[in-house]
């Protein structure tokens, strides 16, 4: 049994899944739910581009390795597409290349690996594949991630998976296992991400979209503004608020939950629905909560309700350059398409994550 506990096998499988996942779902039609008319863009007849990101250890020769694609190949031959694997070592010219469609999906561990912070905008993740492993697409790519997610969370805790795993790797059907049931999963850090987000009235799921936009789920990323860790805390805020290790995953999230806390007391307080909060919460968090005030103070001088996002999202535009009007005078806003975008890639991630986790 220890071949089988070796990291090269591990990869295989998460391969072989990942990859079958991606056809799997558009044909048999397994999530009750939903139908194949729900399914975007159906993949018979494409060609299907995947890398797997490894480290040295996995070499192209490698027994593993040659299983898993004769498994891909029979899988593809059955679903009437074609499935073209590459085995890379992680750098920014395979994340550019999924980035620029080259490639529709990558598979890697978040554990040792990350999404580089250059591609994170125009990337999700699907929830895990296999511990700490996931799959990359584009957001854009309605039907690969759609089939991807819904294949793990709802095929992988099957019998017919089991048999498959079992008869794949040739375990005997007595042997006992333990398959992760990675729909009830988002990352290792889901009992910190629980708690804190119940102090805040948060769905834990929702919390976890925004980590995921944040950092991808990294611990000891640092951005180029020296924001750290999972949710991307200053240091200086930090120390204001008495944390003294910033790169620990709990004292990270609790410094940002602290955050965003006090964010949403500022917003709600003025007055506005709780939708509203929410998306005035997340901009802030990545704007800061001063710039949006600003935005707000535009949306008035413009004859806009600065209560209601969409309407204070329309003049953002107008603060790139600066602006000035009516006694209103705001510095210029560089990041203003970013702000713009980021509630709307957190809230994808979480409709996501609503999707297929489960409680």
């Amino acid at each position: 049994m220890k071949f089988w506990k070796t990291k090269i096998v591990r990869v295989g499988v998460i391969a072989a899944v990942a990859l079958l996942l991606v056809l799997f779902f558009t044909f048999t039609g397994l999530h009750p739910k939903y139908s194949k008319s729900n399914v975007i863009r159906p993949l018979t007849g494409d060609t299907l581009n995947c890398t797997i990101l490894i480290d040295n250890k996995l070499n192209p020769g490698n027994p593993a390795l040659k299983f898993t694609t004769d498994l891909i190949r029979q899988f593809s031959e059955n679903n009437h597409c074609k499935v073209e694997v590459g085995v890379e070592k992680s750098s920014l010219e395979v994340w550019e290349d999924l980035t620029n469609g080259q490639v529709d999906v990558i598979i890697f561990n978040a554990k040792t690996d990350s999404i580089p912070e250059p591609f994170r905008d125009y990337l999700t993740v699907s929830i895990p594949v296999e511990k700490d492993y996931h799959c990359v697409m584009r957001y854009d790519d309605d039907s690969v991630i759609d089939n991807v997610n819904f294949w793990i969370a709802h095929f992988k805790p099957t019998a017919d998976y089991r048999r498959l795993y079992s008869r794949l790797h040739k375990l005997e059907t007595t042997h006992t296992y333990s398959l992760p049931m990675t729909r009830y999963s988002i990352s290792p850090y889901d009992n910190l991400v629980k708690k804190y987000a119940a102090q805040i009235g948060w769905d834990w799921k929702l919390l976890s979209a925004l980590i995921f936009k944040e950092s991808g789920w990294n611990t000891g990323v640092v951005s180029r503004m020296g924001a750290v860790g999972l949710m991307q805390v200053l240091q200086s805020i930090a120390n204001s608020m008495g944390v003294e290790d910033i790169y620990d995953p709990e004292q990270n999230i609790k410094a940002g939950c602290s955050i965003l806390a006090k964010t949403q007391k500022t917003f709600r307080s003025q007055g506005m629905d709780e939708d509203n909060a929410l998306l005035f919460t997340l901009a802030s968090y990545n704007a800061g909560e001063g710039r949006i005030l600003q935005c707000q103070k535009v949306a008035r001088a413009e004859g806009k309700n600065p209560l209601i996002w969409e309407e204070v999202a329309s003049v953002i535009p107008l603060m790139i350059d600066g602006y000035s009007k009516d006694g209103v005078n705001v510095s210029s806003f560089k990041g203003a398409q970013q702000v713009l975008d980021y509630p709307k890639k957190v809230m994808s991630q979480y409709e996501i994550y609503k999707k297929t986790v489960a409680e």
